[in-house]
């Protein structure tokens, strides 16, 4: 099995570059292989040219490709995982990653009718001067995760695992005292890579929308859930159709079912609450919710939300 590793850092000296190496220890070790694109090292162009954009934006599927952007195209397709090992920079990744994506996910590979292969795992693994828990408690995980996941490697890997080292800045007397604990993490994160195992069932970052409703719901077809989960608690915000902004929050059982309550309010000003209970099952390879559910004014009804 073979791993196509994107490295992004500007120094060598630096927390990240040690990460990276244990990580790839780990995939050695384990008998693996990888290749490695280190972006600084490589002087890799973060800039789209005009002739680029150009072709993207009219969606041409041309085959003048640039080379640089050709090789990474056969990297990818060489490889099984795709692993992005970077700093967080001012919650994102640095520029010339953010260029590479520019650059790299061309129209006829990427997206459109698209040559890029399904790959089995996308890994993000980043450091972060942050503690994890401060990015969460003022959204920052949330927002780069939807970036990566919800865009960028949405439906061109059939996993997705994100991992923060954190608190790694300089000043921060956690990055040497976790240092050895974070390496070991790396380097067993590279030698169970490929690992197969029974996935965990968990909600976080997945987007349904709705495929039924009863007459007196208010969610359908073109309203977006996007949920997120912590242990067994669920929550989920979504808009779209005639709700301009909804939340939910509830738990999970051991059943996988979902029990919550739910307000939005609609596009005539309403505000309106109720209460849910939700049973998955998978059909067409895809996972659904059959929902039971009662407003607060009494009226009931079912739906049924379907994974995009």
């Amino acid at each position: 099995m073979k791993a196509f590793i994107v490295y992004c850092h500007p120094s060598e000296d630096s927390f990240t570059r040690n990460i990276r190496d244990a990580f790839i220890k780990g995939i050695t070790d384990s008998g693996n292989e990888y290749i490695l694109s280190d972006l600084y090292k490589m002087d890799f162009k973060a800039d789209m040219t005009e002739k680029e954009y150009l072709r993207d934006a009219n969606y041409l599927d041309t085959d003048d490709i640039a080379d640089d952007v050709r090789l990474e195209h056969e990297k990818i397709n060489a490889s099984d995982v795709i692993v992005f090992i970077y700093p967080v920079f001012w919650t994102e990744a640095p520029a010339k990653l953010v260029g590479w994506f520019d650059r790299v996910w061309s129209y006829g590979f990427a997206y459109g009718d698209r040559k890029m292969k399904m790959l089995n795992k996308g890994l993000i693994m980043c450091s972060a001067g942050n503690p994890v828990e401060r990015l969460e408690q003022f959204g920052l995980l949330n927002s780069m995760k939807k970036v990566m996941f919800g865009d960028r490697l949405y439906s061109r890997v059939k996993q997705t695992e994100f991992i923060v080292f954190d608190s790694t800045s300089r000043e921060n007397e956690l990055r040497e005292k976790n240092w050895d604990l974070n390496l070991k993490k790396a380097y067993e994160k590279g030698k169970t890579l490929f690992d197969k195992k029974e996935d965990e069932f968990t909600l976080e970052d997945r987007f349904f929308t709705a495929l039924q409703n009863s007459e007196s719901g208010e969610v359908s077809s073109d309203t977006v859930f996007c949920y997120h989960q912590k242990g067994n608690v669920i929550w989920a915000e979504y808009s779209g159709g005639s709700i301009v902004k909804g939340f939910l929050i509830g738990t999970m059982d051991e059943k996988h079912e979902l029990h919550f309550d739910y307000r939005h309010i609609n596009t005539d000003g309403e505000s309106k609450a109720g209460k849910c209970d939700s049973r998955p099952c998978v059909e067409n390879g895809k996972l659904r919710f059959i929902e039971n559910w009662k407003w607060s004014t009494g009226q009931e009804g079912t739906s049924v939300i379907e994974e995009i």
